[in-house]
């Protein structure tokens, strides 16, 4: 797998777990958000990616969707669906979640080769109002092994407890998000450290002569009724085992 393409993995797999970290809402909402991306392989910039993306929570349920790809969470069902638009294909990973007997024979030889040598997640003092929201500072460190190489990943989270989002513990629904990522998925205790709903997360990683950052923030929050549709699979796709490195 060519070296860009793991990147790019790694750093949606960690940016999928920070958005999806929070808890249910006692009302229906849907947030939207933005996400740039830009990269540079041996000091020399690489073309920017701008993406839209959106989030529905609802009762047990929530969708988020960025770019081509979905994950629906249904806590009512005990399940979670990840989705690629652009293919047409989409998983189905039960609850509680258990990689081991998810992952195709393709995906542990990847999971050998590829561990978490440390981590920490550090609380900070710093804040700051992020569109009228006030945000507080957490910061993520992350080094990842993979193949006798040591690739260090850096993530700031401004969260806030103003969106209007009840952050109450809800451990079930915040363990799957975790466990389906399988660099995250040990990490729970330490992620519960982070306190509201990240507004803007910013990462940035360095492997092998290229670098890549990401800032993903979100641009709105608004209460309404989710059509139940909203939840379900779409129809006429086709169902492959989950994989996140492809």
């Amino acid at each position: 797998m060519p070296k860009k393409n793991i990147i790019w993995i790694i750093a949606s797999l960690f940016a999928f777990s920070m958005l999806l970290f929070p808890n249910l809402a006692e009302a229906d909402i849907i947030i939207k958000k933005s996400k740039h991306t830009e990269s540079t392989v041996m000091g020399q910039p690489q073309p920017s990616k701008y993406e839209e993306g959106k989030t529905w929570i609802a009762k047990n349920k929530m969708r988020e969707d960025m770019a081509e790809n979905s994950i629906i969470v249904r806590l009512d069902l005990n399940r979670i669906y990840t989705i690629d638009h652009s293919t047409k294909i989409y998983s189905e990973i039960d609850l509680p979640v258990e990689l081991d007997k998810v992952f195709p024979p393709e995906a542990k030889q990847m999971m050998d080769v590829m561990q978490i040598k440390s981590s920490s997640v550090r609380e900070t003092a710093e804040t700051q109002t992020i569109r009228d929201w006030l945000c507080q500072k957490f910061l993520i460190e992350v080094e990842i092994s993979m193949m006798e190489m040591n690739i260090p990943m850096k993530i700031e989270i401004w969260a806030s407890r103003d969106l209007g989002i009840d952050l109450s513990a809800h451990k079930k629904f915040s363990d799957a998000i975790l466990s389906l990522n399988p660099f995250t998925k040990d990490l729970s205790e330490e992620f519960k450290k982070i306190q509201g709903y990240p507004v803007l997360t910013i990462s940035s990683m360095k492997m092998m002569g290229t670098e890549t950052k990401e800032r993903e923030e979100v641009v709105s929050v608004e209460k309404k009724d989710v059509p139940s549709k909203t939840f379900n699979l779409p129809k006429g796709y086709e169902k492959i085992p989950y994989n996140p490195f492809k």
